[in-house]
């Protein structure tokens, strides 16, 4: 049985009314898929075409177009491949929408049952139904249609994964602001492969960001990191620029360049390439852009008026000299004392 008959034999099951938008929105998608010889689907279930916003996107054929594209990956890809692809690390595939990817996140509760998540266009996905096998692949049964965002900025920074370090940085008074739906917001987000770096690298300087007594200045942090326009900005909009976009942050501005490179993003800020892991997260008031470093300046965390740690301008290996400096200062005082 192929993938397409799998979804549309049945009225009453569970997956007919996404045949029936693909049938009635989705063009040669069906034929297109069917000439797939390796193909994963995920289909969300009829419950989850009730949702309005989904309703809206049926009428815009090119968004419902790229949509469809979304939750299809161009492999084969079972449960066992996401569990074992997904210790320790985000899971990530490749999916027909152009640059974007689609998320994978196994946990396990305190009775062994494992739940596997997906994340697409901002919007997370519980795998009701997996690994229905067809003659091309596989189906999985989703419970959300993935993006289109049902959540808010500060609702999607509360509940992914990857995330957890900003959105507990931020939980003393900062998030509260991103549930505002009558404003507009494009955040880079740092994920937590980013904060665990900086542990690495300056374990005094994260230790003191995320300590209570330091939210004054973890606050300034995070304002950097949002922009509050009138409207939330795409990577490829920003990238369009071709120079140096000043943004209007919380915190004065926002001063970068956009390149895209390996099909991938980049900006560059305070002279350094920092990778956008994950571009445009759709949200319902803004977008989020995952990256891979998060934008300090030495200044931002300090005590009396003297740096608590040395950030590096383009490299780590900056921080040597600045280091050294110090040390024959402190030398020097100790000299006359």
């Amino acid at each position: 049985m192929d993938l397409i008959q799998t979804v549309g034999e049945n009225e009453e099951g569970p997956l007919y009314k996404f045949y029936e938008a693909i049938v009635d929105h989705g063009g040669d998608f069906i034929d297109h898929i069917n000439r797939l010889t390796d193909v994963t689907l995920f289909v969300p279930s009829n419950e989850a075409w009730n949702n309005p916003e989904v309703r809206n996107a049926l009428s815009n054929k090119q968004r419902f177009r790229e949509i469809l594209n979304l939750h299809v990956v161009p492999q084969r890809i079972t449960t066992t491949k996401i569990k074992s692809d997904s210790v320790h690390k985000i899971f990530q595939v490749p999916t027909l929408a152009g640059r974007r990817f689609l998320y994978f996140n196994a946990m396990t509760n305190d009775n062994d049952n494992v739940t596997v998540t997906v994340e697409g266009g901002g919007v997370n996905a519980t795998l009701e139904i997996p690994d229905i096998a067809v003659t091309n692949g596989f189906v999985h049964i989703i419970d959300h249609v993935l993006g289109v965002p049902y959540a808010t900025v500060q609702e999607k920074l509360a509940t992914d994964p990857m995330l957890n370090a900003t959105n507990l940085l931020g939980s003393r008074g900062f998030n509260a602001q991103l549930n505002d739906t009558q404003r507009r917001f494009t955040y880079f987000v740092p994920r937590d492969y980013a904060w665990n770096r900086l542990q690495i690298d300056y374990p005094s300087l994260h230790k003191k960001l995320f300590m209570r007594d330091f939210a004054y200045h973890a606050r300034n942090v995070l304002e950097r990191h949002l922009v509050i326009a009138d409207r939330a900005f795409t990577m490829a909009e920003l990238k369009k620029k071709n120079e140096t976009i000043i943004l209007p942050t919380q915190r004065d501005s926002l001063k970068i360049r956009v390149k895209e490179e390996d099909k991938g993003y980049y900006i560059y800020w305070n002279q350094m390439w920092i990778h956008v892991f994950r571009p445009d997260v759709e949200c319902t008031n803004g977008i989020i852009h995952v990256i891979d470093r998060p934008l300090l300046e030495e200044a931002d965390v300090t005590v009396g008026g003297t740096s608590t740690a040395t950030m590096p301008t383009s490299t780590i290996s900056s921080a040597v000299p600045i280091m050294t400096t110090l040390v024959f200062a402190l030398i020097a005082r100790m000299c006359f004392m």
